[in-house]
């Protein structure tokens, strides 16, 4: 899959567009200041399984960018915690805003579902389409997985 970014999409859209790729997926641009935008966030988050193009009208590719992760894996500590906390404060923006909107976040089954709030309790509403997963990215696991 690939999506295309124009020089009239805003940072804020580029952004939420960005987060929905997936390994493999490839980011077409046609501005040069898009282009640096995408590059500088896939650089951010270290997404190396994504590819970004700069394509002139004519769909040629002009340049091209994948994220090279550092030539040692090991990921410094102070990162890992800095990735933490960001982390952390983003899940709690987002829980404040489905507390503020009337949502409940459930684990159920192996993953996260969102409902209202009303309808949290109700086992039939967590398994209907009145519940929508959530796409964790294979990075939500329960306690009792961990201990499998």
């Amino acid at each position: 899959m690939h999506i295309e970014i124009t020089n009239n999409d805003t940072q804020q859209r580029v952004h939420d567009e960005l987060r929905q790729l997936r390994s493999g997926d490839r980011v077409h641009c046609t501005d040069v200041g898009q282009f640096l935008f995408c590059k500088r966030l896939l650089e951010q988050w270290r997404w190396s399984d994504v590819l970004l193009l700069m394509m002139d009208d004519q769909k040629q590719v002009l340049k091209q960018f994948k994220y090279k992760p550092p030539a040692h894996d090991e990921i410094p500590r102070e990162r890992l915690l800095k990735d933490q906390e960001q982390v952390v404060h983003a899940l709690e923006k987002v829980f404040a805003h489905c507390q503020k909107v009337g949502l409940k976040v459930v684990s159920f089954s192996d993953g996260l579902v969102v409902v209202p709030l009303d309808l949290a309790e109700d086992p039939m509403a967590l398994c209907s389409a009145v519940a929508l997963g959530v796409n964790d990215y294979e990075t939500y696991t329960t306690f009792a997985e961990q201990l499998d």
